[in-house]
């Protein structure tokens, strides 16, 4: 069994972390379990977590309305274990993407607005994280290009 600071130090945002930084970000990890086709979070909804997929797949679906979670929806990216969804929890804007469950899925959820105030107060682990969020970011809005050049086809 995985325990919560093997998790965080596995995944995409959290990797490379010292011990004492991930001991500290995990006494804000709440394990949850979802059922498949349950959804995490929709498009448009205020943020309260960010996940950290343990089991199973997570599909980011985003809508191609200029409405979120209005209309078509396309599935951009699907993560597994130790990726990430949910960052805009940590920053304070709506959730960007619908995160639905493909399987059953185990996640570590992470309050967002906890997660910040630990990051605000600790300026060198708050570049650290913010770094690697940095890096998910990219790479959703990669896939994000080639999904809208596939449906443009």
């Amino acid at each position: 069994m995985t325990t919560v600071k093997e998790a965080l130090a596995q995944s995409d945002i959290f990797k490379g972390l010292p011990d004492e930084w991930l001991i500290e970000i995990g006494e804000l990890v709440e394990p949850k379990e979802y059922q498949a086709k349950e959804y995490l979070f929709l498009e448009g909804d205020e943020p309260t977590n960010m996940y950290i997929v343990q089991v199973g797949k997570v599909a980011m679906d985003l809508s191609m309305s200029p409405i979120p979670g209005v209309g078509n929806q396309t599935t951009v990216d699907t993560l597994t274990r130790g990726q990430t969804c949910g960052w805009s929890s940590v920053v304070g804007s709506p959730y960007s993407m619908t995160a639905r469950c493909i399987d059953p899925v185990g996640v570590l959820a992470i309050n967002g607005p906890l997660l910040r105030s630990l990051l605000d107060s600790k300026p060198e682990m708050g570049y650290k994280v913010m770094e690697s969020m940095a890096w998910v970011v990219v790479s959703r809005l990669r896939n994000i290009r080639m999904a809208t050049r596939m449906l443009n086809r």
